[in-house]
């Protein structure tokens, strides 16, 4: 799950505290602010989009399901300008494309999938400005970032890929960039906590530019990862006694203390429903 594109005159928080979740990936659709919510249920293989401003128990005004979709287990969504919607499947080791509107059981209009694409139990994705897809990895063996192009599909190689030791990445679990183009990633795994940024463009065994890590960040299991229009850093951590957000200054890196530290139960983010570690987590907006 994972990633999110805040505005400022959005609440910041508001979709990072939707999603404290291992399963489940929200986004808000551009480009207004009274957008559509995008929701990937991992556990129920299905697209829920709910109204904007919904609230309360309310039912999605539309939801993407069934044998046609080819969803399996999503763990990532994001939309494009055209309004068209990808969503990582983690277990199929696939992404699906639906048309703007679609809803019940619709086919995607374009899937990549196969060997060449190099997608490996994905989780979170996220557009750059030029409508190239980035794609975190979480494999059992290799944990890495794939870039495709736009109107990729089919067993397409990806056009970028960065992995190694060098990268620092381990179990990626969000992906963001910046307006700039740098790449924000949050790492958990069981034994790293950690956010790795790389410069536009970065490819291969690169280090990261800078890395987000230690016992003074708060860091725990993060699994979202958020940008306001200032550039703060927003990640939602799933592990911990409170669940928490918390918050990092542009540029912030090493064993940095967050700027703010915002918790379940001052937010009301509920603790996951449903069976193990990927089952999906309430979702609930102040």
């Amino acid at each position: 799950m994972r990633t999110f594109r805040l505005r400022p005159s959005h609440p910041a928080l508001v979709l990072l505290l939707a999603a404290l979740s291992t399963a489940c990936n929200i986004v808000s659709s551009p480009p207004s602010v009274d957008s559509p919510l995008y929701v990937a249920n991992s556990g129920s293989a299905s697209i829920a989009i709910y109204a904007p401003f919904t609230n309360g128990n309310q039912a999605p005004s539309r939801t993407i399901s069934g044998g046609n979709t080819m969803l399996a287990s999503p763990s990532g969504v994001t939309l494009n300008a055209a309004g068209e919607l990808f969503v990582a499947n983690s277990s199929a080791k696939s992404i699906t494309v639906y048309a703007l509107g679609a809803t019940g059981n619709a086919a995607p209009i374009r899937t990549i999938s196969g060997a060449f694409t190099l997608l490996d139990n994905p989780q979170g994705i996220a557009l750059d400005a030029a409508g190239n897809l980035y794609v975190a990895n979480a494999g059992a063996i290799t944990s890495s970032i794939t870039v495709y192009g736009p109107g990729a599909m089919n067993n397409a190689a990806p056009i970028n890929t960065i992995s190694g030791a060098s990268t620092g990445l381990d179990h990626p679990q969000g992906v963001i960039l910046n307006a700039t183009g740098n790449i924000y990633v949050a790492n958990a795994s069981m034994t790293t906590n950690s956010i790795t940024v790389y410069a536009p463009g970065a490819t291969g065994n690169t280090a990261p530019t800078s890395t987000i890590s230690g016992a003074s960040t708060g860091l725990a299991n993060p699994i979202g990862v958020g940008l306001d229009g200032t550039g703060n850093l927003y990640v939602a951590n799933s592990t911990g006694v409170p669940n928490s957000i918390t918050v990092y200054a542009p540029g912030a890196s090493g064993n940095i203390a967050p700027t703010s530290n915002h918790q379940r139960d001052q937010h009301r983010a509920r603790q996951p429903t449903g069976r193990g570690p990927r089952s999906h987590r309430e979702a609930l907006r102040r």
